[in-house]
């Protein structure tokens, strides 16, 4: 019996295998040498010694708990929690635990072996932290996605990337053509210290802010570590440069700080700000084309309600503002008014100073027109052929025929020679001019029809005149 009790002994301590067993009441009856060694401690001397202090203070209450419910239910158990070895650090343990019983079927003990899971540990951290990572970068992506305003869609990334790092202060600036930073959006924790700016040259030497430059503008992460003794500010603060690169080139740098203590960036969260910086290259992209597109938009929308001869607003400017300015008084009970010009005997000008002297014309009495015009909300139109319109929101019909004449003075005053005119040896207009309170239950080519009436009016007089027609309806 006593040589099996040794070579049993024998070969619980000489496995790596950490075992250890406890009688009824929990007293420790036996220590394994793996176990000894782990601890640091004679098996001896300190067999009965509480060795759960060198359970971790955040796993100890779990522990306690599971072992004292074994021992009064008689029943084993399985625990994790982290021991500390020997070198004073924390290693991950999986322990174990099997009731003994004696012939008589009375509760003897327990009986425990343990195992050293810390690499599982690190590996399932490490998953999660992945996974954690995965869900920030899809929730990240879908927001690039979903919205084509780059600056919202930086400020959403830094600062879902300060919760998830938990880092004090995040910033994303834009690298200039001067190889100067321009902060774009910047996150930080509440209540984080104000730290180092890497954009501000006071705190940081213009040859390390180069350096930094030159290594990111080639690709490369720029780390910088901790150093509280050091004078210059800008080392007391755990930095992290990553570079975001747009079409070969550094376009911006995402800024990861910690001023209050040291801390080393894992490969993981250096992994997940250069898959960031990734996605902000495709936004960045994505928003530059959405730019392009807006402003070819905005130029083909302006092209299309532009007369390209005049450079002046063309008829389907005309009819659209026309029609939203007669809506709009209809309901303010404001007066419009609305001038028709036609420039004198033009076929006559055309056939004898030719076609490209015709253009010329035009647009120098468009050019003359709109220089009469003050207001923003006034619009000057090409209507057809040689004659222009004028939209004038908010004006009685007496200020609509000064504008007139002030329109027919400016063009007289150009002096385009026109010899075969019958009204002057110059260029002149004849002019059409009404003006009326919108209603809703009219048209607005009443007021058209009217100002027409005007102009024709005006020729008949004898051109280079201007004539108003009133109209009523209210």
């Amino acid at each position: 019996m006593i040589a099996t009790k040794n070579l049993f002994k024998t070969i619980i301590n000489n496995t790596s295998t950490l075992v250890w067993m406890c009688d009824a009441i929990g007293n420790t009856t036996f220590f394994n040498q793996a176990w000894n060694r782990v601890l640091d401690r004679e098996n001896e001397t300190k067999l009965n010694s509480n060795w759960m202090v060198n359970i971790h203070p955040q796993d100890l209450a779990n522990c306690e708990f599971e072992f004292k419910q074994s021992l009064a239910k008689s029943t084993g158990f399985k625990i994790n929690y982290r021991l500390k070895i020997l070198n004073q650090k924390y290693c991950w343990i999986s322990n174990y635990a099997v009731p003994q019983f004696s012939l008589e079927g009375k509760f003897k003990g327990l009986v425990g072996y343990c195992f050293d899971i810390t690499s599982l540990k690190k590996t399932e951290q490490k998953l999660i932290q992945r996974a954690a990572s995965d869900r920030l970068l899809a929730q990240i992506t879908q927001k690039i996605h979903a919205s084509l305003e780059l600056e919202q869609i930086l400020q959403t990334t830094v600062d879902e990337v300060k919760q998830f790092l938990l880092a004090e202060k995040i910033q994303i600036n834009r690298v200039e053509e001067t190889k100067q930073l321009t902060l774009l959006v910047e996150s930080r924790l509440v209540d984080s210290p104000l730290s180092c700016d890497i954009s501000e040259p006071k705190q940081v030497p213009e040859t390390l802010f180069q350096k930094n430059i030159a290594c990111l503008a080639s690709g490369s992460i720029v780390s910088q570590n901790f150093d509280e003794s050091s004078p210059d500010q800008a080392r007391a603060c755990s930095t992290l440069l990553i570079p975001i690169m747009a079409e070969a080139k550094l376009w911006g740098v995402i800024c990861v700080e910690n001023c209050s203590i040291d801390r080393e960036w894992n490969l993981e969260e250096i992994n997940l700000l250069e898959r960031v910086a990734l996605e902000l290259s495709v936004a960045i992209k994505q928003a530059k084309l959405y730019q392009q597109l807006e402003q070819a938009n905005q130029e083909l929308q302006q092209l299309s309600v532009m007369d390209s001869l005049t450079q002046i607003a063309n008829r389907r400017k005309f009819d659209q503002y026309i029609a939203q300015e007669w809506i709009r008084l209809s309901r303010e009970q404001s007066p419009l008014a609305l001038i028709l010009c036609d420039i004198d005997y033009f076929k006559l000008y055309n056939d004898t100073y030719g076609h490209p002297a015709g253009d010329r014309c035009l647009v120098e009495v468009a050019q003359a027109i709109s220089k009469v015009t003050k207001r923003p909300s006034d619009l000057v139109a090409r209507y057809g052929g040689e004659e222009f319109v004028l939209v004038l929101p908010q004006t009685p019909i007496a200020g609509a025929k000064y504008l007139a004449q002030q329109i027919r003075l400016q063009v007289q005053s150009l002096k385009i020679p026109h010899l075969r005119s019958s009204v002057d040896l110059y260029v002149t207009i004849s002019l059409g001019v009404s003006s009326c309170l919108p209603h809703p239950d009219f048209d607005f080519e009443v007021l058209v029809a009217a100002a027409d009436q005007g102009l024709y009016q005006a020729k008949e007089r004898g051109r280079n005149q201007a004539v108003e027609y009133g109209i009523e309806l209210y």
